[in-house]
């Protein structure tokens, strides 16, 4: 079998040479998360009940959609699961409206497992783009993801009034940091092959 034919190919080609536009998209996108961040821990009560409403609201306009939809197309197969699934995601929404302490503690735990999810997909990620400069800001980013994982885990049910607003803020400062420095990197990058 002949091997000379076969193209080496790059993982993210590219990544290392950015256009011009890329950079600053990135580094805009990375400032606005760091202030997300900065709202969210100065104010953790409010950034919980805020992400606890918001959720809510998805919750009641997809259980309407269901619904619709099942009525739309009544004709068909499924209009019995169609409106039960449309119940059933409407009711969450209330019960998160009506009971935002209970539903911060059910929202916590989820945090947390996807905190550690997270952070362990951010270090895979670091891991494989390691010869791109600043790719240590990604693994940094990704440990502290699983460390908060791990933390709020651990501090449950206490941490669940204030846990979700502070750590998320805590989140999107570095991740907004990670991005920022990201985009200087490339910029830099880019200023020097250009």
């Amino acid at each position: 079998m002949e091997t000379e034919n076969i193209e080496q190919i790059e993982p993210l080609p590219n990544i290392g040479k950015p256009q011009e536009k890329i950079w600053p998209w990135l580094l805009g996108t990375g400032i606005f998360t760091i202030a997300l961040g900065i709202a969210a821990v100065l104010l953790p009560f409010v950034a919980t009940l805020t992400i606890e409403a918001l959720l809510a609201a998805i919750f009641i306009v997809a259980g309407i959609t269901h619904i619709l939809h099942g009525y739309q197309s009544r004709q068909s197969k499924g209009l019995g699961l169609r409106l039960l699934a449309g119940v059933l995601y409407g009711l969450v929404g209330i019960i998160l409206l009506a009971f935002p302490l209970k539903g911060a503690l059910t929202l916590t735990l989820l945090l947390a497992i996807l905190f550690m999810i997270a952070g362990a997909f951010k270090i895979a990620l670091a891991l494989h783009l390691r010869p791109i400069p600043s790719w240590g800001w990604l693994m940094f980013s990704g440990a502290v993801s699983a460390f908060l994982g791990i933390l709020i885990w651990m501090g449950l049910p206490g941490t669940a009034k204030w846990a979700i607003g502070l750590l998320v803020g805590i989140e999107l400062l570095f991740s907004g940091w990670a991005m920022t420095m990201f985009a200087i990197s490339l910029r830099d990058d880019y200023k020097k092959s250009g």
